[in-house]
């Protein structure tokens, strides 16, 4: 039951503000729209164990789970794996590269997951699927607003016009 998305989007600005809003875990509940908070468990140079918590579901329900993350801006690229619970999952693993477009006319934030259920998850593969490729575009537009948003105002401090 492995499953495997891949999900971009052009995000403007500066590629090195870019991966960086984008990797601070602290701001996840600024850019996310739906981490209501982060816990950081554990931080050093390039790697960072946290714990997101979403906002309650229409049931009341309250999910969280604990993630790492290995930053490597050399690269631009960012590698994560759910650590606990990993139900649904036997496995979660997810890939964010970075890339400036041709002409720096904007920068590639791409995004893939991959994953395996657990066998005693009602959900087939194709679902969860689905599901994460519904869920990843609605953040993927929430995290580009916010960062665009946040660059727009920064530069504006510059700006003399």
């Amino acid at each position: 039951m492995k499953g495997y998305t891949e999900n971009s989007i052009i995000v403007e600005g500066n590629v090195k503000k870019i991966f960086n809003l984008s990797n601070n875990i602290s701001k996840w509940p600024q850019l996310f729209t739906e981490y209501e908070k982060v816990d950081i468990l554990e931080e050093k140079d390039g790697y960072i164990k946290f714990r997101l918590t979403k906002f309650p579901n229409q049931k009341g329900e309250v999910k969280s789970w604990v993630s790492e993350r290995y930053i490597d801006k050399d690269n631009l690229t960012a590698k994560a794996k759910r650590l606990d619970p990993l139900y649904p999952f036997t496995y979660m693993h997810i890939n964010w590269k970075y890339e400036v477009l041709p002409q720096n006319t904007g920068v590639l934030m791409k995004w893939i997951q991959e994953f395996e259920l657990d066998e005693k998850c009602s959900w087939s593969s194709y679902r969860m699927e689905s599901y994460l490729n519904h869920s990843t575009r609605i953040q993927m537009k929430a995290v580009k607003e916010a960062i665009e948003k946040e660059l727009a105002a920064t530069s504006k401090e510059w700006n003399y016009d």
